[in-house]
């Protein structure tokens, strides 16, 4: 859940504040502002998501640290590398939630999903759908003296904006292209021409009429991308007619806004048998059980057992 010790009495109130800000008009404005945009989003009563969004929007790509998040953002954030190294210890590739995770790929967190797709509200309410909303996929590593070090750019696919995992009414689709025709002789001009020709006897137009229908356009097209004002226009109205959640929007704004991204990287310290045990309760009934007969200790079994769910 959401760090208790922020102690924040207004959450919904928060709530529609943030809405307020993440309107089209007020991102335009915080858009060059930078200065406005460091001050707000050191607020950690502010879901890091949110925060990000905004500095993303801006274009402030200071790099983030550990300092930045919450205690419920970082315990969070360590609890997912504790499920991916608990996934290691079984044998199984270190990593947690969904990912893209491609040949051969390892130390990975990805998105949890547990309360389903994201949305603005949902990050104010679980810890779990913030920090899928603010690393999505992240890699971590682990140093000579067993600290993890966790690595990620906080950026967008610009004209999407999050893709199918935000809890729209509608999907923001891609890009849009728009097709326009090059008319040239072997087209149906042709026939249209014979048609509108006043010496054309009724029988013979009557014969093109049929002739078009049966006979394929061959007119040379090009396709014309949308432009970032028509995306943008675009996605305002489906903002304003509730198709899309607010911080979608904000995404895909910031997506056009952004160079590079925003750098972080985390050091959350050590991950303890404690720590992998109550993030992964299928590692828990591993070792309480000695799922691979290796002659596990009883005492080890027995400290697993009390992580059973």
């Amino acid at each position: 859940m959401i760090d208790k010790s922020l102690k924040y009495e207004n959450k919904d109130g928060l709530n529609q504040a943030i809405s307020w800000l993440l309107k089209s008009e007020n991102l335009e404005r915080l858009k060059n502002n930078k200065g406005l945009v460091k001050q707000l989003t050191k607020i950690k009563a502010l879901p890091s998501s949110v925060r990000l969004y905004l500095r993303n929007l801006a274009g402030v790509t200071d790099k983030i640290t550990e300092d930045f998040f919450s205690k419920g953002e970082l315990a969070e954030i360590k609890k997912r590398v504790a499920e991916a190294k608990a996934n290691k210890s079984m044998g199984d590739a270190a990593i947690s939630g969904l990912t893209n995770i491609g040949t051969g790929r390892d130390n990975i967190i990805g998105y949890q999903l547990d309360k389903g797709k994201l949305s603005l509200a949902k990050a104010f309410t679980d810890e779990a759908t913030n920090i899928d909303m603010t690393l999505g996929q992240a890699t971590f590593s682990t140093d000579d003296k067993g600290n993890i070090k966790i690595v990620d750019t906080h950026n967008f696919f610009p004209s999407q904006g999050g893709g199918t995992i935000y809890d729209d009414k509608e999907h923001f689709p891609q890009r849009k292209k728009f097709t326009s025709v090059v008319p040239h002789r072997d087209t149906h001009d042709e026939y249209n021409e014979k048609l509108q020709d006043p010496e054309t006897p009724d029988e013979e137009k009557e014969w093109y009429k049929n002739f078009k229908k049966i006979m394929p356009d061959e007119s040379v097209s090009f396709t014309t991308p949308e432009s970032d004002k028509q995306l943008l226009k675009r996605a305002k109205k489906a903002l304003e007619e509730g198709d899309i959640d607010p911080s979608k929007y904000a995404r895909i704004v910031a997506g056009l806004q952004q160079g590079e991204g925003i750098p972080i990287e985390l050091n959350i310290g050590k991950i303890t048998q404690e720590d992998k045990l109550e993030a992964n309760p299928n590692f828990a009934e591993y070792l309480a059980y000695d799922t691979e007969k290796v002659g596990i200790p009883t005492l080890i079994k027995n400290q697993a057992r009390k992580y059973i769910k």
